[in-house]
């Protein structure tokens, strides 16, 4: 797929939740790895994956999403 905003090759995965209360992106290879079930914050960076933050709007500020409501696709911006 082709990323809309830079128009780069995008790369399939998935969403996981982390410890600390944020998700994760990263490849189905992380997910059906055995280093998987050893599931951390820093191991997760660690191969690869992207740290989407959570904000609560109070404490932090809350991450910015766009989606198109008629496909339902979303994009984040984890920066």
């Amino acid at each position: 797929m082709i990323c809309p905003k830079c128009g780069k090759d995008m790369t399939i995965g998935a969403l996981s939740p982390s410890e600390k209360g944020s998700l994760f992106w990263a490849k189905e290879e992380y997910y059906n790895s055995k280093i998987c079930n050893c599931f951390t914050e820093r191991n997760a960076i660690k191969n690869g994956a992207i740290h989407i933050p959570i904000g609560n709007g109070v404490t932090k500020n809350r991450t910015k999403a766009w989606a198109c409501e008629e496909c339902k696709f979303v994009l984040i911006d984890c920066n």
